[in-house]
Parts: C-alpha cells; sequence; structure tokens
C-alpha cells in the first residue's frame, strides 16, 4: 500500500468507544444508501477494486464502517481514491449502489473539510478555465500537438453553476 494522505491509517491499535447512529443514518439518506443493510461483506467489490491496492481501508470495510455509523471513514483514502469505475457496483451480489454511497461521502466529507490536499485548487483552476490541466507550449510540441482549440469558459462556467459545485464550501 503507497502513502496515505487521511488521517486514518489503519483499524490497528484504534479504540472505538461510541458509534454514530445519526451518522448511520445521515449515510443510510444517501442515494443507495438506503442498501446498506444489505452488505453481508462478501468483498467481491474489493476484490474488483482497481485502487484496492492504493488505500487504506477497502471497500467492504467503508461500507461496514458506515452500517456501524463510524465517522472515521470520512478520513480514508478509499473516499477520494474511488475511480468511480463502477467495478464494485456491478459485482455487488446485492446490488447496493455503493458508488453513489461514495460520491455522497465526498460531498459530506469536503463540506467538512476533509478533502485531498490541491482539490479545492483543482475545483477553482477548473472553474476558472475550464480544465484541470494546461499542457506547455512545449508539452504540446512535444506530443505533436496544434494550438489549443478556442474554448468558451463560459460554458464550464454554467454548467458548475447550475451544479452547484462552487457554492460548496469546506467547513460549512
Amino acid at each position: 500500500m503507497a502513502d496515505t494522505w487521511g488521517d486514518f491509517k489503519s483499524f490497528e491499535g484504534k479504540k472505538f468507544e461510541t458509534f454514530d447512529s445519526e451518522f448511520t443514518k445521515q449515510t443510510s439518506e444517501l442515494i443507495g444508501g438506503q442498501d446498506l443493510t444489505a452488505c453481508f461483506q462478501c468483498a467481491k467489490c474489493s476484490a474488483g477494486c482497481p485502487v484496492s491496492d492504493k488505500v487504506n481501508i477497502q471497500i467492504h470495510e467503508v461500507m461496514r464502517m458506515l452500517l456501524f455509523g463510524m465517522k472515521e471513514v470520512l478520513d480514508t483514502d478509499m473516499v477520494w481514491l474511488c475511480t468511480t469505475c463502477y467495478t464494485c457496483q456491478e459485482r455487488c451480489p446485492q446490488g447496493i449502489d455503493i458508488t453513489d454511497i461514495l460520491f455522497g461521502l465526498k460531498n459530506i466529507a469536503f463540506t467538512k473539510g476533509k478533502s485531498p490536499q490541491g482539490y479545492v485548487t483543482a475545483r477553482q483552476g477548473l472553474y476558472d478555465t475550464g480544465r484541470l490541466y494546461a499542457p506547455t507550449d512545449w508539452e504540446r510540441e512535444d506530443m505533436e500537438l496544434g494550438d489549443v482549440p478556442e474554448f468558451n469558459v463560459e460554458d464550464t462556467k454554467k454548467i458548475l453553476d447550475k451544479t452547484g459545485l462552487m457554492k460548496l464550501k469546506e467547513d460549512e
């Protein structure tokens, strides 16, 4: 496993004195969250996950943490490193909308100020320029690409404004 960014490194030595039933209720109200109790920990989701070797907590463990009301789930890498490939969801024999739940967890984590370094900057860059990364002229030349086509960033801003992405603030 690679170095992790989240505060939650492992279960080892961790003592959980109370579980937050309100957090379980909140997550069960996420899209797909109503199926949390159907998870029987078969781990097919984790077995098919393309980032399972990069995260500190496997996706089936995330599902268990949610069921137990463990807010520490918001400090795990899996919430942000999920590639949204939907493999976990497709493999789930219970039909749980796992990826949709992770989208909701990202929103909860972000509003609580728990996001990877650079996320806020990248989000603002997308809004301002319409892209996450702009290759330099020499990179474009190296890749034998022509000039960057004209791009109307106003369309991107309109989409991001309508979806409310830019209204989300950390620590709200």
